[in-house]
């Protein structure tokens, strides 16, 4: 009988301990992401990683754009090395959901209310027609009519407000004033600047399984009839804006307007390395309108997005990074850039991290006048009709517009070439292409 009691008592000890054993939360694991950037997100990338030191593990790798689907496609195949977070181009957003690749996650479940409300209308590229978000956007790339004061006020110029009368300015200046330039047209900027405000039909994607592409449509026409003889004339440039040729007619101090987006001052007309144009002469107004039309569409060059990988293991810890790119004064305003600059460079699409980027651009002495509200004028206006398409539309401009364009000079003939590889490109991963 005692020895009875014994048993049971070591066995009433057991169960105790059992039980406080099983109490006992499990200690969670320290998040931790692999984040892929661009050169230009870097630095707020760094500083995220220092930050969040102690509390997620943040490892930061720089990435091409170019190479993603490929590096994708071979981390599918061997089931392991996808980044959790990664920063691209626009288009990524439907490349990486097709179902082939499903490298995109939603994120509608993951965002809180106020963060919604802070991207206001200015994430709905990103959102699906199922309703759902599947990615953040960094930055608006809206296109604006950039303009050098001292030139227009030297020249007698006003600021256009339609694109006839910014084409009368070409034609001044091919008659009085050879030699000074309109803009590149050589790469997508002829796209977002020209084509896509004007609503040409592209890249129209209608459904999952049709898209628009029709390069001889009179919103698409209107517009090579229109820079054909200012090309012809030199006043626009059939290359690229990075060109080093076209690099020196900016340096040179001869470009009296280029429509760009809202990046093209901090990346290609202010650097030191690219068109150096001195402070106190540039600034930027809306776009000018198309003759006939109410609203003065932008398009979009760039605009990049955090994708979220539906196999991150912290997929919120994920997204806290790209909110705190778009939104964190501390990479918006303050971090310090390999040129000596500070914070982003570019126009953030959350609306929090938007007004502190307002006040910087705003104080900023360079410009004369702050580009900000031509920039916020247009960044409600970026015509809808082109959304995220399966294929790669961006690359191409590089593939088949360009290097006709260079070759035969003619704009229409060089649209027309973008227009059957991109169709030849849809119908390879099975939409159905119509001309409306």
């Amino acid at each position: 009988m005692k020895r009875n009691k014994v048993i049971l008592a070591a066995a009433g000890v057991l169960a105790i301990a059992g039980s406080a054993l099983i109490s006992v939360p499990a200690q969670a694991a320290k998040p931790s992401i692999l984040v892929w950037v661009d050169s230009p997100r870097l630095p707020g990338a760094k500083e995220y990683a220092k930050i969040m030191k102690g509390k997620v593990d943040v490892k930061v790798e720089l990435h091409a754009q170019g190479d993603l689907l490929a590096k994708v496609q071979l981390f599918n195949r061997v089931k392991k090395g996808w980044p959790d977070v990664v920063f691209g181009p626009p288009n990524d957003v439907a490349v990486l959901r097709n179902p082939i690749i499903n490298n995109a996650r939603e994120i509608s479940s993951l965002l809180k209310p106020d963060e919604i409300k802070n991207f206001g209308k200015l994430n709905d590229w990103c959102k699906g027609a199922d309703g759902k978000y599947y990615c953040v956007k960094n930055d608006m790339a809206q296109s604006v009519l950039w303009y050098d004061t001292k030139l227009f006020a030297e020249f007698g110029y006003k600021v256009p407000t339609k694109m006839s009368e910014l084409f009368a300015i070409g034609a001044d200046l091919a008659k009085n004033h050879p030699g000074y330039s309109l803009g590149a047209l050589g790469d997508a900027a002829a796209y977002s600047s020209y084509f896509w405000p004007s609503q040409c039909p592209l890249n129209n994607e209608k459904s999952a399984t049709r898209v628009v592409i029709n390069a001889k449509s009179e919103k698409c026409t209107r517009v090579t009839a229109a820079l054909q003889p200012l090309i012809d004339a030199g006043v626009y440039y059939p290359g690229s804006a990075f060109s080093p040729e076209y690099i020196k007619v900016g340096q040179a101090g001869k470009i009296v307007a280029h429509i760009g987006p809202s990046w093209f001052g901090e990346f290609v007309l202010r650097p030191a390395g690219s068109f150096n144009i001195p402070a106190g002469r540039l600034t930027a107004a809306p776009m000018p309108v198309w003759d006939g039309e109410k609203t003065n569409f932008s398009g979009e060059w760039g605009g990049g997005i955090y994708t979220i990988s539906p196999h991150a293991k912290f997929p919120r810890a994920a997204l806290d990074f790209a909110i705190f790119m778009v939104g964190d004064k501390r990479n918006v305003v303050d971090v310090k850039n390999p040129d000596g600059s500070t914070g982003a460079p570019t126009f953030p699409a959350y609306l929090k991290g938007n007004a502190l980027w307002k006040a910087k651009i705003d104080a900023d002495t360079y410009y004369n006048g702050s580009p900000y509200a031509a920039m916020a004028a247009q960044a409600g206006k970026v015509w809808t009709g082109v959304k995220p398409v399966r294929y790669d539309a961006d690359g191409a401009w590089g593939a088949a517009y360009a290097p006709e364009l260079a070759k035969s000079k003619d704009i229409q003939k060089a649209l027309e070439a973008y227009a059957t590889y991109t169709a030849n490109l849809a119908q390879q991963l099975g939409y159905e292409v119509t001309t409306k």
